[in-house]
């Protein structure tokens, strides 16, 4: 092999280790940049379902607030009306008047609790979910 030869193989297997080299770093970065772009994209995701939680999460701690307060006066009205009572029958009616009540208002505050709870569990998830199909409907252009 004549040194030219020589000298013009290696010359060549250098720039081609170079293009390569330089190929694999752009891939690399390319790689890079979309994993940080995923990663910036799951914080904002999770900040959004973060600050969902914590309002509808807001929303229902004042509801059982509420509800409790409501609950611990009629009790306290009970008591009150408990304790003037002058005969056996009238408390038997006060009685049955207020299981009567309270039962009435236990199911009104469930149904208050469940439609709380359903929108906390919705506002919560719904930032995940935008973003799963988000990437789902990403992945389906790609194929």
């Amino acid at each position: 092999m004549k040194p030219e030869t020589a000298t013009q193989t290696v010359h060549d297997a250098v720039a081609q280790s170079a293009d390569f080299s330089r190929q694999s770093v752009d891939q690399a970065q390319a790689a890079f940049e979309q994993a940080a772009e995923t990663a910036h994209g799951n914080v904002q995701v999770l900040d959004a379902s973060a600050g969902a939680f914590k309002s509808r999460g807001a929303d229902l701690q004042m509801k059982v607030m509420e509800i409790t307060q409501a609950n611990m006066s009629a009790a306290f009205g009970y008591l009150r009306d408990a304790l003037a009572v002058k005969s056996p029958v009238d408390f038997f009616r006060l009685n049955q008047d207020f299981g009567r009540t309270r039962l009435e208002a236990f199911q009104a505050q469930a149904q208050e609790l469940n439609h709380l709870t359903v929108a906390l569990t919705k506002d919560t998830v719904k930032p995940v979910q935008e973003s799963i199909l988000k990437t789902i409907s990403g992945l389906s252009k790609a194929a």
